[in-house]
């Protein structure tokens, strides 16, 4: 909605999309002057809400930063309401009202079908400075989740104070089509892996028990340039690794973190026997009848393999690039060893 308040600038951080969506979005958003937008490269990575809104941060260029996501819409009077609220002290978060898919569509004032509660940071107020002195999001937490509760409590443990907005219901969420869970639990493009909620649950908390303030490496809140992966994308393959455990834990723990200076590629395939192996012979029939555990016990799936390199080098703080090809049911690991 139309704000009363046009006292505001927009950075429009996208995360990564592909190039003929970006371009359509930049296209698009060229009829709003108070809009910035500003691509980052992620192609190979999981979504990361938390890198995105640091970009942002070190962008801006005004006292107070609001974070809102891209399927929020906002009361005509909102960004008013923003100014009387404006503390270098404090932080403020407000409740939001979650609509229908008809009710996302009306053309009278939105009704929404429930309201959220104070475990709901998503659409926060936050002075700059005080971000900008924790080291902003903690860029650990991976697709989505904690994020927002992290930051604040970090916020409240360098002495800024809290607060929750419920006067009013003046920020809506849109209807669309809910994450499915059930995603993580399959090989799929969309990089994720099973679980991911709780890994950042338990990041959150580990910053909380030990009150860790200052999050994130000199580099945070950096912009990716679309070029930046170029080099390493087009690295060819050096290596075939197969689903078998000990092949996968042995690159992983041994070979990887000895690798030297450069680009590396590697891909990994599901393991199946040779296509010109006679199935009929005798000695396949006694390799199978020696070998007939090893798809129980010996052998990943490759929605396995995914999750094991994601979170290993996620954890490790590796640079690479992940792709996951379904068609030909495989994936392909591109690292950047500096």
């Amino acid at each position: 909605m139309a704000q009363e308040n046009k006292n505001f600038e927009v950075l429009f951080i996208d995360y990564g999309s592909e190039i003929e969506i970006s371009n359509q979005v930049a296209s698009f958003l060229e009829a709003y002057p108070f809009v910035t937008y500003i691509y980052t490269s992620s192609e190979g990575k999981p979504w990361n809400r938390s890198k995105a809104i640091n970009i942002g941060i070190k962008l801006a260029e005004t006292d107070f930063i609001l974070s809102a996501d891209i399927d929020m819409i906002f009361h005509p009077s909102f960004n008013g309401m923003l100014t009387t609220l404006s503390d270098k002290s404090k932080v403020t978060f407000f409740k939001v009202g979650y609509l229908s898919e008809k009710e996302t569509f009306a053309n009278h004032e939105f009704k929404p079908e429930s309201v959220s509660n104070q475990r709901a940071k998503g659409i926060s107020l936050y002075p700059k400075p005080a971000l900008m002195s924790i080291n902003g999001f903690d860029e650990f937490f991976n697709c989505w989740g904690s994020e927002d509760e992290d930051v604040i409590d970090r916020l409240v443990l360098n002495g800024v104070s809290k607060d929750f907005y419920s006067e009013d219901i003046l920020v809506f969420h849109q209807y669309h089509k809910p994450f499915k869970e059930l995603k993580n639990k399959l090989l799929s493009e969309d990089l994720t892996f099973d679980q991911v909620r709780f890994h950042n649950d338990k990041k959150r908390k580990f910053n909380s028990e030990k009150r860790l303030i200052k999050v994130n490496n000199k580099g945070w809140g950096e912009v990716v340039e679309k070029e930046y992966y170029n080099n390493l994308i087009n690295t060819p393959i050096s290596k075939t690794v197969t689903s078998y455990k000990t092949e996968v834990d042995f690159f992983l723990f041994f070979e990887l973190n000895r690798l030297t200076k450069g680009a590396w590629a590697f891909k990994f395939v599901q393991f199946v026997p040779e296509r010109n192996v006679n199935f009929k012979s005798v000695l396949y029939r006694i390799w199978t009848i020696r070998n007939r555990d090893l798809k129980a016990k010996g052998e990943y799936s490759l929605k396995e393999v995914n999750d094991l390199l994601l979170k290993f080098l996620l954890y490790q703080g590796f640079d690479f690039h992940l792709k996951v090809d379904l068609e030909s049911n495989s994936l392909e690991l591109r690292v950047n060893i500096t």
